[in-house]
């Protein structure tokens, strides 16, 4: 498969976990990391989600998929408004089936872990990561990129929290200029309908 460009810095550890996951599906190129089993083993032994050796079902894979439109979905509102209502269904769904429980640690610090085993243990981690995010308020910076097309997550490290495209260079200009050329095509319209009238 071919390397996907990275757009823009990294988001800081965990929430750089949720970003890689949620852009392991490059709807521009149609690249899909997750397109099989192997795929998706592949994605979670690399990040140390699951051990070499664990199964990985059709199963699984659905889920993952799941989560990570779910996922999306929420980074996409992160950018414009309020997550869809049956998006927030499907991430409580999601968080009820990976069983998260507080544990501690040596030092004294708690976290939270899995409660299950394989796959659904390693997508457990990406919800606990999304959960500390929010607990630090670095969730909301979490976005998806404002062009339909792209909608690849980036996190948004200006100071105002501004961000809308992955690249303003590419996808912000894209959309700046599709949205100037409705205007006028309206502004065209507008004056011709005036003219008939």
């Amino acid at each position: 498969m071919a390397e996907v460009a990275v757009k823009r810095a990294p988001a800081p550890a965990p929430l750089d976990l949720v970003e890689a996951f949620i852009n392991t599906r490059d709807l521009e190129s149609g690249a899909d990391e997750l397109a099989s089993t192997s795929g998706l083993r592949s994605w979670l032994v690399d990040r140390q989600l699951i051990k070499t050796g664990e199964s990985v079902s059709e199963r699984d894979r659905r889920q993952a998929i799941r989560l990570r439109e779910a996922l999306r979905r929420s980074a996409l509102a992160n950018n414009s408004a309020a997550a869809e209502v049956r998006t927030v269904r499907e991430l409580n769904q999601l968080a009820h089936d990976a069983r998260l429980v507080v544990a501690f640690t040596d030092n004294g610090s708690a976290r939270l872990d899995p409660s299950v085993p394989g796959v659904d243990a390693g997508l457990s981690r990406i919800l606990a990561a999304v959960f500390v995010a929010m607990l630090t308020g670095r969730w909301t910076r979490l976005k998806g990129c404002g062009n339909d097309t792209c909608q690849w997550a980036f996190y948004d490290a200006s100071k105002n929290r501004s961000g809308r495209w992955c690249e303003m260079a590419d996808c912000g200009n894209d959309a700046k200029g599709r949205a100037y050329r409705a205007r006028r095509r309206a502004a065209v319209r507008a004056r011709a309908s005036s003219r008939q009238s």
